[in-house]
């Protein structure tokens, strides 16, 4: 029987997944009731004092990189793509994106790694580097007539910041270039521009805005569009603003996010035409805090999804209404879950609309200093990219990084996706597995072994397939 939860209809299937991440979650966070009333002046003094700490500090990536967890907009790193690309091949754009507790801090601008180049003038630069060595036993992602290819990828990333008046603004670039040896035409150059602001205006009222520029490829796999000789390449312009009024331990704080994209296809033409397509969302997010680290969170979110064919009928208006719960509840334990209702209502009438009870969660543990849990989990409707009205997906991925020794340290992440297509009898599988070990050579490089399985079983054969990537790493800041 289904269950009613507040105006959300869901099924038995879903209502005891949802309830399931609710507890293992709200159980985590029960410890905020324990929480330092004194803590919260020490947060609202963070939102500034965050720009000017921690410059000596490295901070190495964990790993495959993805786009932010909560996002409106799908930009090509989505949980579908990821769940079925090699960490190499996603750069980690996000647009429309709500943030963990962790990240409330930095609004928009980008991280920086290692010590900077400093300059007079209050500016400073931040490079890094990593490569790597592999090989990939599936490049084209097929069931049958696979090809297996050795590989060498390079990810240069730099950012320039400038700190002012308590305010930052930073200059990124991240690129990812990848050459097989032996499917040359399945080679990628991805590059990532951004331009950020950071602006604390008082303690009450901040403003994150950016810039960027991003040009990509749809990795093998990752559509239902037919197969060319070389990946689907695009390139999209992006713009996005957050507000926030209402200091970090206030009992209440408003926030509004917009965003737009315009992506477009460069080549396979015939096959990507219908898929050039600009995307518009505005959400708006209201805390409430009802313990001293925790707060009720609901958000409304909208995104227009506008194809730019004649010939398409994707046209569509995605709209996200949940309500949850965010809490930092103690040094060891963060998180935010969401749940509510999806709505994707598409122009043309041959389309079927979609109604259905969705979430969006997220968990950080660190039980020990040196050790860290991170579960992010969601389901949610998304855009056809070539079978069916639309696509559910239902996915959550566990990833665990621990550190062994002062210089020693591992990533193990486990995932599964499953996929249902609207207007088709297709179901996905997916589960993703990694293990990668890593050893810090001095405190600006960092060498490492990492290995990715993925295994999509489908009730259609054809797109059944199995991939396993190996890959040496070296990874450099200043």
């Amino acid at each position: 029987m289904p269950i009613l939860f507040g105006r959300v209809i869901l099924s038995n299937r879903e209502t005891r997944s949802a309830i399931t991440l609710i507890l293992a979650l709200g159980l985590l966070s029960s410890s905020a009731y324990a929480a330092d009333e004194g803590a919260q002046a020490a947060d609202a003094a963070k939102a500034k004092s965050t720009v000017e700490a921690g410059e000596g500090a490295t901070t190495w990536s964990s790993g495959a990189a993805g786009g932010l967890f909560f996002g409106g907009a799908d930009t090509g790193s989505s949980i579908g793509q990821q769940s079925v690309t090699t960490g190499y091949e996603l750069g980690g754009s996000g647009v429309a994106g709500g943030r963990t507790p962790a990240q409330e801090n930095a609004i928009m601008t980008s991280p920086a790694k290692g010590r900077p180049i400093r300059f007079d003038n209050g500016v400073f630069i931040y490079p890094a580097a990593m490569i790597g060595f592999g090989r990939n036993n599936n490049v084209l992602g097929t069931n049958t007539n696979q090809k297996s290819s050795e590989f060498v990828v390079l990810r240069p990333e730099l950012v320039t910041e400038l700190k002012t008046h308590g305010d930052r603004y930073t200059l990124s670039y991240l690129g990812n270039y990848a050459h097989y040896a032996n499917a040359a035409s399945d080679d990628f150059n991805h590059h990532e521009f951004w331009a950020a602001g950071d602006n604390y205006f008082t303690s009450r009222v901040r403003l994150g805005w950016g810039v960027g520029y991003l040009d990509k490829t749809d990795p093998r796999g990752s559509t239902d569009r037919a197969s060319s000789q070389e990946p689907d390449r695009w390139h999209a312009p992006v713009v996005r603003a957050l507000g926030i009024y209402g200091a970090q331990g206030a009992v209440g704080r408003i926030e509004g996010e917009t965003s737009f994209m315009r992506k477009r296809y460069d080549n396979n033409r015939n096959t990507t035409v219908q898929s050039d397509v600009d995307l518009t969302t505005v959400s708006g997010r209201f805390f409430y805090r009802f313990m001293p680290r925790t707060s009720l969170v609901f958000e409304a979110r909208n995104t227009w999804a506008n194809y730019v064919s004649p010939l398409s009928t994707s046209d569509n208006t995605d709209t996200r209404l949940y309500a949850g719960l965010t809490w930092e509840a103690t040094a060891k334990t963060t998180g935010t879950i969401k749940v509510g209702q999806a709505h994707k209502n598409f122009d043309d009438g041959s389309r079927k609309d979609a109604t259905m009870g969705s979430w969006e969660g997220g968990l950080r543990w660190s039980p020990l200093t040196y050790s860290q849990f991170d579960l992010q989990s969601s389901r949610a409707p998304a855009d056809s990219t070539g079978i069916g009205n639309y696509v559910i997906n239902s996915g959550t991925t566990l990833v665990w990084n621990h550190k062994w020794a002062s210089y020693i340290s591992s990533r193990a992440n486990l995932g599964l996706l499953k996929s249902q297509y609207s207007g088709d009898a297709r179901e996905d599988s997916t589960r993703n597995y990694g293990l990668g070990f890593f050893h810090e050579v001095g405190y600006r490089a960092r060498v490492g072994l990492d290995w990715n399985r993925t295994d999509r079983n489908s009730n259609q054969d054809t797109y059944d397939f199995k991939r396993d990537v190996m890959m040496a790493t070296l990874e450099v800041v200043l």
